[in-house]
């Protein structure tokens, strides 16, 4: 009797501990599976943030009436007459504009009567995630298809990001009143299970307002609404093929 009363006594004294400890353990393991959560959250909206934000890398303007050499102010009074020779040479002698792999596949450049045209090479759709995540009713987040709608919105804001960031960069490099920016990417052609290259956005960009812009702040898609520009975006298919607003020479290497 008193070894059943002693064996009873202790279990009353372990279960609590027992529950304690599992209860801890539970806290431990949602606690780790929170860190996960956030850590997978944090990096993919960190990439998309990264994709559609590339107009938020600003560059310094270049004063180009503040230069005193005597053959930096002759290119200048070039530029400001809008010497296309003089306009290409200062915009391919331009580090900055060299660096482009996070824009897109390629970037080319031609100017007409004094009118930059820069035609850029979009990345391809796949560099939005096919993927997002969504929370289970245990807590965890299970990764599933990205919809193909919410992937053409990203796609079509990572586009206009980089149609602002060239014109950025452009504009702050070469003193002109505008430039015309053209994306391509792939679209689908009739009759083909192919995909090929053709312009999908083309906007012309003013020095003013772009130079005004608080550009971290900015919401591209809604800040080209502001300039002429041509566009066909369907939330179901994505863009299709537009007529640039400036001609794209038929010999251009981008």
């Amino acid at each position: 009797m008193a070894y059943n009363d002693t064996m009873g006594s202790f279990g009353r004294t372990i279960r609590p501990s027992v529950r304690e400890f599992e209860q801890k353990e539970k806290d431990r393991q949602k606690r780790a599976m929170e860190r996960s959560n956030a850590q997978d959250l944090s990096e993919l909206e960190s990439y998309i943030h990264q994709i559609t934000g590339l107009h938020h890398d600003i560059i310094d303007e270049i004063q180009w009436a503040a230069q005193t050499h005597p053959d930096t102010q002759q290119v200048y009074q070039k530029l400001r007459a809008g010497d296309d020779g003089t306009l290409m040479k200062v915009i391919k002698s331009q580090q900055s504009l060299s660096g482009i792999h996070k824009l897109g596949r390629g970037l080319g450049f031609s100017v007409e009567r004094g009118l930059v045209h820069a035609i850029l090479a979009l990345h391809k759709p796949s560099i939005v995630p096919d993927f997002h995540f969504k929370s289970m009713p245990s807590g965890k987040l299970a990764e599933v298809k990205m919809p193909r709608e919410k992937a053409l919105r990203i796609y079509r804001t990572y586009a206009s990001s980089a149609v602002l960031k060239v014109a950025s960069d452009l504009l702050r490099l070469v003193p002109v009143g505008n430039v015309v920016v053209t994306a391509i990417a792939p679209c689908d052609v009739a009759d083909s299970r192919f995909q090929e290259d053709w312009p999908v956005l083309s906007a012309n960009l003013l020095r003013k307002s772009i130079l005004g812009m608080d550009m971290p702040t900015v919401a591209p898609v809604v800040a080209l609404k502001a300039f002429q520009h041509v566009e066909r975006f369907h939330a179901d298919h994505g863009f299709g093929r537009i007529v640039p607003l400036m001609s794209i020479p038929a010999r251009m290497s981008i």
